[in-house]
């Protein structure tokens, strides 16, 4: 396939698209090759009728879609069901019962729609593969009201067959960060921005709070002297920050679904990637201030034939930036990835 960036279809904006679908007969993905999106949208869906063959990285790492699932979105202007986006596959052993319907992947856009419409209608013999319309929750606030205090920000939690939720930005001195945002079923959630305070007057904790559903990080915030120490969240955009800090990475894990009627095989250097993105950091040594990461994303691999993994298949949140002080902002939820051999 050599390098490849699809053009999302649809896009609504910098940060949300249609789930781009794609079709082929047989795929190679060679060493040194990058396949993605040329923005954050809502998941890559492949479907190939022979083998598929992994050299090189199919990566959705930071192309999470900012798409609220409970309200009407895709170019087919629909509301995902509260079951999440569900996949029907005939099974060996399989006991699921489900009707093949374009509304399965209500809220794709309309080309994701009619592919899933052709899928087999399961009778107690199949197995549904669902990514939760919900993804995990947002790491717990950072909460430091002493005059040496220094919290590290809540990881980002996770859900069933769901995205992982956004880390919380660390907390310095008087001061409370916000709780990251939940992830959703088009990608992890997003962090929020690193706090700090010389000053018990009021308790600070006015930090900006990042949007639900892969939305914008929070903004890394800062009150008193010495200026120059609160990273921001990773999102969709990332949060800002303040003086010398860095702000956030922009992203969050984003979502792949392929469908293979042969076999796949991911190479010693082969890379099937839906990972988070880092928060901010302070640029200093001694007063290091980290907003939260945002939560890894989705990944199914369903196949007719063998699969053999001698690479990375990765779905996890992003890492939050450590030095020497105690405490770190919060790592971002880990996703999740399911294989399941199908007939």
């Amino acid at each position: 396939m050599a390098n490849v960036t699809f053009t999302v279809p649809n896009k609504n904006g910098s940060y949300d698209g249609d789930m781009v679908v794609k079709q082929y007969t047989s795929a190679i993905i060679d060493s040194g090759d990058t396949v993605t999106t040329d923005q954050p949208c809502r998941g890559l869906f492949i479907l190939v009728k022979g083998d598929l063959t992994v050299n090189g990285t199919l990566t959705m790492s930071a192309r999470g879609a900012f798409a609220n699932p409970t309200t009407s979105g895709g170019s087919d202007s629909n509301t995902v069901d509260s079951n999440g986006l569900r996949f029907p596959f005939i099974t060996s052993g399989g006991s699921d019962s489900l009707t093949a319907a374009a509304t399965l992947l209500n809220g794709c856009g309309t080309e994701a729609r009619s592919v899933i419409a052709n899928f087999p209608t399961l009778s107690s013999d199949g197995t549904v593969i669902s990514i939760s319309r919900d993804g995990g929750a947002g790491g717990a606030e950072a909460s430091a009201f002493s005059s040496a205090g220094s919290t590290a920000g809540g990881t980002g939690g996770t859900a069933t067959n769901g995205t992982g939720g956004g880390g919380a930005g660390k907390a310095y001195y008087y001061a409370k960060s916000k709780p990251g945002a939940k992830g959703g079923c088009f990608g992890g959630g997003s962090g929020s921005g690193a706090i700090r305070s010389f000053s018990n007057v009021g308790n600070n904790t006015n930090s900006s709070t990042p949007v639900d559903y892969g939305g914008a990080g929070g903004q890394g915030q800062y009150f008193g002297q010495f200026n120059n120490v609160c990273g921001g969240g990773a999102g969709n955009p990332a949060g800002g920050s303040q003086g010398t800090s860095t702000g956030g990475t922009n992203g969050t894990g984003g979502v792949i679904i392929l469908v293979v009627a042969g076999n796949v095989t991911i190479g010693a250097s082969g890379k099937i990637l839906a990972n988070g993105s880092p928060g901010g950091t302070d640029q200093s040594t001694t007063t290091d201030m980290e907003g939260g990461a945002s939560g890894g994303g989705r990944i199914i691999i369903a196949h007719t034939g063998t699969y053999t993994n001698n690479g990375t298949v990765q779905a996890v949140g992003g890492k939050a930036a450590t030095s020497g002080m105690s405490g770190t902002g919060g790592d971002g939820g880990v996703g999740a990835v399911t294989v399941q051999q199908i007939a």
